[in-house]
Parts: structure tokens; sequence; C-alpha cells
């Protein structure tokens, strides 16, 4: 076998150098820090008593880009020769602290990372306001690293240190004074600290990669194809990287003022915008195939790396991300899955099914010209569709790149409606509403919730279902609301044959908490009711109301009639059905206005 690594050392200073000239890319520097400053700290106190602090692995890049003349750029490589696969974090400080750069948090601030030094103790400390004030202790240690002139900045500091001494009536003798220039000389000198690498070619393979990751990193982590995606970006279009993750975090943390992706459904991640990317530009779903592409592979000769195909196929990521990250184009997005019942991330169980559902809306706008209403009702109810079955669950990518592939081959939008109305009715039949959904695989199972009961939920959403028991005119929907009460309870659901009353008849956890026996429930007034038999509470929940009122209460949420005095069993049955024909109703109100 063709030897696809080797093993070697860099010092620390070696590897900052080439970070500065651009050889060696370092995208951490731009992206959140992971390690708190205590592991910084730690990493630093390892390294001054001569323990190991772990290895790198490094990635050379498939084609060494040609090197720019000197003093024309910041760095001098175009894109680096390698990349680092494994060792981020320690890299990323050790860079930080010697060169005095401020990293990324978690919540996308810049921030600097602050290390104190006690040359006496030979000790280090998350920098904070004791060591800033205390002439014992060096505050920033990047100051250490940042002088020209270390013997001056000793100097200065055991002057210092002297001083406070003489003001407290005490001295700094010269074995301390020695002691102390010994230590920050020592500190200075880390600079020299070797580093074991695993130097991996540029021939191997991202499964070679990913194996020697795992095979090598204690922890087992596997590497993802997204991470191999998302380290082609920082080589060749590092802006596009930003962008992705900029996208991402403000789906969480939104600047003030703005319009931003953020919303109430999903956060994004960076690997969700490349899936929909993947499918949008490309037609692709397996990301490793989207990486090759991305590499520059050329598929008709086995795979070899072709620096034009991998140009033309930047060029074409570059024309079509901004349609991706367009936040106008997102939120109309996303009004299509709320239009189809999903009004809360809480009903989404994959979130697969909204990204590449996402994929098909921006395929729809910008390849078959469709506006914006045909678009939101093609795209609710192909979301409709891909929630209910689980679509775009387990073993999904070659279906979706046939999905792909077959809207690939259409001409327009009739073409396209098609598509989507063909696939949604060959599963969508009267059998699976009638036999499928209301079995083991759709709402006769136990459990806070799956597709089928969401989907139900959706329905109510859909029809305007107004809340069970409540006396008010609210709908369902607007328990979906934003702060509606504060804490969200509003969203928890109840018991109709109430759990207590169950269990004094021998029922299990499994029996009684079957999704046919929840609801959505509003009835303030005698809660404590509702732990008797609803022979019992039932008639209390009516006084007051015409028998219309209570029929269409019962109608609206799925209830047989005369189900208060049904045997539990019985009840169940006669539930998943009435549940299962809502989830149909709504479905035929998307799919006849999709048509």
């Amino acid at each position: 076998m063709q030897q696809i690594f080797s093993n070697t050392t860099l010092t620390v200073n070696q590897l900052i150098e080439k970070i500065d000239t651009g050889e060696l890319g370092l995208p951490e520097l731009q992206r959140p820090f992971i390690w708190k400053d205590s592991k910084v700290r730690d990493l630093f106190d390892s390294m001054m008593r001569g323990y190991p602090i772990g290895y790198l692995m490094l990635w050379e890049c498939p084609s060494l880009e040609k090197k720019k003349t000197i003093g024309t750029g910041t760095h001098n490589y175009e894109s680096p020769k390698q990349v680092i696969i494994d060792g981020q974090q320690r890299l990323t400080s050790l860079y930080a602290v010697m060169k005095g750069k401020k990293v990324i948090n978690s919540k996308y601030d810049e921030k600097a990372i602050i290390i104190s030094y006690c040359p006496l103790r030979n000790k280090f400390e998350v920098g904070y306001q004791a060591t800033k004030k205390d002439p014992e202790w060096i505050y920033n240690i990047s100051e250490v690293f940042i002088t020209s002139n270390i013997t001056k900045l000793i100097i200065n500091f055991t002057k210092r240190l002297a001083e406070y001494r003489t003001f407290k009536g005490a001295t700094l003798n010269d074995e301390e004074q020695d002691m102390i220039s010994e230590n920050i000389t020592a500190l200075s000198n880390l600079r020299q600290h070797t580093l074991p690498v695993f130097d991996i070619k540029a021939n191997a393979e991202e499964e070679d990669v990913s194996e020697i990751f795992v095979r090598v990193n204690s922890g087992g982590v596997a590497l993802k194809q997204n991470d191999f995606i998302l380290t082609l970006l920082s080589l060749y279009w590092d802006e596009g990287r930003k962008e992705i993750e900029r996208f991402s975090k403000e789906s969480t943390y939104p600047p003030k003022n703005e319009i931003t992706s953020y919303n109430q459904l999903t956060e994004v991640t960076a690997q969700d915008v490349i899936r929909v990317v993947m499918a949008y530009a490309f037609d692709r779903a397996r990301l490793k195939y989207g990486y090759k592409l991305l590499r520059g592979a050329d598929f008709d000769k086995k795979g070899a790396v072709d620096e034009d195909l991998r140009n033309q196929r930047f060029e074409l990521l570059k024309a079509k991300l901004p349609d991706v990250l367009d936040v106008h184009n997102w939120h109309e997005f996303l009004k299509s899955i709320m239009n189809a019942g999903y009004l809360s991330g809480d009903l989404i169980l994959s979130g697969n099914a909204i990204y590449y559902t996402y994929a098909f809306y921006l395929i729809a706008k910008y390849r078959f010209n469709a506006s914006y209403n045909e678009n939101m009702h093609l795209t609710s109810l192909w979301f409709f569709y891909a929630s209910l079955v689980s679509l775009y669950t387990g073993s999904f990518e070659s279906m979706v790149e046939n999905h792909l592939n077959s809207i690939k081959e259409l001409d327009t939008l009739d073409e396209y409606k098609r598509f989507i109305l063909y696939r949604v009715e060959e599963r969508l039949t009267n059998d699976y509403f009638d036999i499928t959904l209301v079995g083991s695989e759709g709402l006769a199972v136990s459990g806070r919730g799956n597709n089928a009961w969401n989907a139900y939920v959706a329905a109510l959403n859909i029809l305007n279902a107004r809340i069970l028991f409540s006396k008010s005119n609210l709908l369902v929907s607007k328990l979906f609301d934003p702060g509606s009460d504060g804490k969200r309870k509003s969203l928890e659901k109840h018991h109709l044959f109430p759990k207590a009353y169950l269990k004094t008849l021998g029922y299990n956890d499994s029996k009684i908490n079957q999704m046919a026996n929840y609801a959505f429930i509003d009835w303030k007034d005698n809660m404590e009711i509702l732990d008797e038999a609803p022979s019992v509470y039932y008639p209390v929940v009516c006084e007051g109301r015409g028998q219309e009122e209570t029929q269409r209460m019962e109608e609206e949420n799925a209830l047989p009639h005369g189900w208060e005095n049904m045997p539990y069993e019985d009840f169940l049955v006669e539930r998943r059905k009435l549940m299962a024909a809502k989830i149909k109703q709504a479905f035929e109100v998307l799919k006849n206005n999709a048509g």
C-alpha cells in the first residue's frame, strides 16, 4: 500500500510562521473557540513542565497554488499548502496567545485569551482582577511572546516587583531575581517547543484521512463529510465559509435591528447550509460526492483531481450560494413550512426535511420560475408529506439524489408540479390513511409524539381547530405563538383517559401513554377533576354547551361521539381513525392548493 502519511516534528514557532505566511490554514481563528480558558492555562503549564501536549494532524492540499510575489499581500500563499485536521484548538490557543490575537467565542464575539503567569511560583492562572493588580504576576503572557526585547521586559518586571516589595517593607533577593529571569526566559522559549505531526499526503482520500483520525484520536470522534467540504472552502473560498457560518450563527444569535436568518423553527448549522447548496447547485445529496466535486474530481477519469474542474465548480458554488443565504428567500420558505401547519420546531423531528425541502423551494423558484404563491403551496405540500412519512430519515441520500436527477430532466413548472403531486399521491393513498397511519407505523404507538402525531397537530393548525374544552374561540395554532404564556407550558398535552384512572384499571405506562390518548386542552376552572374517569369529568366540561357546540368541539379534535363512555381500548381504535382522517383532510387542503 502506498504510504499516505509521514511522521515529523515542528516547533510552535515554525507552525506560527506557517500560519502567518498562509502556508498552513487555521480557519478556527474565524469561528467559535471551544476550549475554556482553563484548558489554555493547562496547555501552557504542561509545556512549561515538559509534558507532551499531543500531536497535530496536517493534510497536504490537493495541488499547490503558485506563490505570490512577496510583499504584494498579507500572505505569501494564495491558498494553504496544508490544513490542520486535528489539533485545531491547541494550535489556535498557541497562536492566539503568542501573537496576542483575539478568538471568536460561542456567541461569535471577539475575546482575548488572558493567561497570567507568576515567575516566582512557576504558576499559570486564567487572568482575572487579582492577577492584574498583583505585581508578582505577569497579567497577560502574550507580552512575553510579542516583545522584541525579552531582557528589557524581565528588567522592568523585576524592577516593579522590587519597588513593590520595598513599599511593603520587604526585599526581592538575588535568588528570586535569578528565578524570575530564568522562568520568564523559559516561558519565552516555549516557542521552540516541538510537537509531533502526522503529515498526510495530498493523494490520501477523505476516507483514509477519516480512518487515520479515528485510529489516532483517543476519543474516537469520526470526521464527517461536511468537515472536509468546510476545509475545502477554507482553502479556496474562505469568504464563502464565513458567509455560511454567519448565516448559521444569526439563526440563533441575531444582531439587533437587522433582518437575519433568525427564526422560531430551526437553528441552522453549517452542515445544513452545505446540504442545501449541494442539492440546489449540484443536484447532489451525498456529501461524499459533494466533497469530491469541489475538490475537482473528474468522474470520467476515475476521480483524478483537475484544477480547472475545481475552479468551474467553485464558480458555480459562488453563483448559487447567495440564493441559499438570501434571508428573504429563507423567510419566504419558512412561511411555507408554517403554511403546512408546522408552527414550531417542536413539531419537526427531522432537520433534513427542512433543508432538502428548502433546496426544492429554490429549484422551483430559480429553475422553473415559480411564483411566490405557487411555490409556497407546492413546498407546503411536499414538507407535510415528507414529514408525515419520515422521508428524510435513515438511508435517504440515494433517494434524494434520484429525486434531484429526475427534476434535472424537467423543463417546465407544470412538469415540476406533476413530479411533486405524483410522488405525494403515490405514497399517501387511501390505504395509507386507513391502514398504515392508524397502525404501529403511525399513531398506534406510545410516547410523547412522532411524525404521525406532529402531522395531526399540523392538521389541527391547517383546519383552524379550536382548543379542546375551551369556552373561548382560541385556535390550537395560538398555542404555538412565541411567549404566549411566558414558559410555553401551553404546549403540554394531557391524557384524555387520565393516567391515575387508568392505573386503577391495571394499565401500564406504555398503554396509558398512547398518542391517541393525548390532546391539547384548555380548561383551567377545575383541573383536579381531570384525574377522574372521562364519564365523570366530561359532563362537567360540557356544562353550558349545547349539543351542536359539543359535537363541533369533538369533531374538530378527533373525538368519537360518546367517547367518555367507551372502553379504553375501543376509544383508542376509534380515535386513531379520526386523527388519521384529520391528517387526510389537511392533506387534501394542501394538495388542492398546490394543484
